[in-house]
């Protein structure tokens, strides 16, 4: 097996040289790094990631726990993560927790037993326990799309759920509409909250009234969720001209319903989303939304952790980074008749 002593040796300098031109020392000459980089591809050599572990005090791992991996708003986050994470030499070990306490905090004392460097966690369920257990973490923590209680004081990342639920909001009503309903999440987390309060406060702005039969807060966050609780607008429909849904999938989900019971979209209502994702693209759905720069979300959680695991640039690291979401108009919003 090639060592870093064969790398030195064909090349004539110290194994300390060829080290610090594997690991991009700043004081090590460009041409250098060039060599050793050619060397290290002809003769291939594997660096000894026990070794290396050893050497630095670190595993060169950072644990990103995301609540679905199926869900295609966090996948996207995760790949955003992990090509920054290893563009600089980490491997990034996903926990995929299913929205489950206990595969939270589970995934959370894995990260202290493979003694992970750094941590980047999108909770679903912050109670006093896993709070507890963050709280008296020894490595670098920061929330991606969640805000951390004051408790904690880590940073996060997220986008301006309010601002982007208000933007939303504006479009329809600048179509002419003026009965615009809500097809959303209970109000349990702090994005539900944002959103919905959104909507309410841009009704409130141009006085338009605020009818709670146009309101329905649904129990799942998927197509089938947003099918089966549009099923329940029906009724209110033509009253009701057009609906801003909490995410994508239930705006799909309503089309669904809608194209089920022959209501043509957007002639007979409009329908609003909040994501953007790949599929809210595709030629026969072709929705209006609001763009969440995702793939941007996960690359900052990722450089975010990085500062944090590297003392020397502590005064650099965020409180919060907050990025705004982008209107994307597509057929599914239109002027009231």
């Amino acid at each position: 097996m090639v060592t870093i002593k064969d790398i030195a040796k064909q090349l004539g300098i110290s194994v300390s040289t060829v080290s610090r031109a594997l690991n991009n020392h700043s004081d090590i000459k460009k041409e250098t790094k060039l060599k050793v980089l050619e060397t290290v591809k002809k003769l291939n050599y594997r660096p000894n990631s026990i070794a290396r572990s050893l050497i630095h005090q670190r595993t060169f791992t950072v644990g990103l726990m995301i609540p679905d991996i199926t869900d295609p708003f966090f996948s996207t986050i995760a790949v955003g993560a992990q090509e920054l994470l290893s563009e600089q030499g980490y491997q990034v070990i996903i926990g995929n927790t299913l929205r489950d306490k206990d595969k939270e905090k589970h995934f959370i004392d894995s990260a202290i037993e493979r003694k992970m460097d750094g941590l980047i966690v999108t909770p679903d369920h912050l109670d006093e326990e896993l709070i507890e257990l963050l709280a008296n973490l020894s490595i670098p923590v920061v929330f991606l799309r969640r805000k951390p209680p004051k408790k904690l004081k880590l940073p996060y990342v997220d986008v301006n759920h309010y601002k982007g639920a208000c933007e939303a909001v504006e479009h329809i009503i600048s179509l002419g509409h003026r009965k615009i309903g809500y097809l959303g999440m209970p109000l349990e987390s702090q994005i539900a909250i944002d959103r919905f309060q959104g909507y309410k406060d841009t009704l409130q702005k141009y006085d338009i009234p605020y009818i709670k039969d146009f309101i329905k807060l649904t129990g799942g966050r998927t197509i089938q969720s947003g099918r089966e609780t549009m099923d329940q607008f029906i009724p209110k429909l033509p009253q009701m001209t057009a609906l801003f849904a909490y995410n994508d999938l239930l705006a799909i989900g309503a089309l669904e319903s809608l194209a089920h019971h022959h209501i043509r979209v957007p002639e007979e209502i409009s329908i609003m989303g909040f994501d953007d994702l790949e599929i809210s693209s595709l030629y026969w759905i072709q929705l209006s939304t609001m763009s969440q720069p995702r793939n941007q979300m996960g690359r900052y959680a990722a450089e975010t952790i990085l500062k944090m695991m590297n003392p020397s640039v502590t005064n650099e690291i965020p409180e919060y980074i907050i990025l705004d979401s982008t209107l994307v108009q597509r057929n599914t919003c239109t002027h009231v008749v």
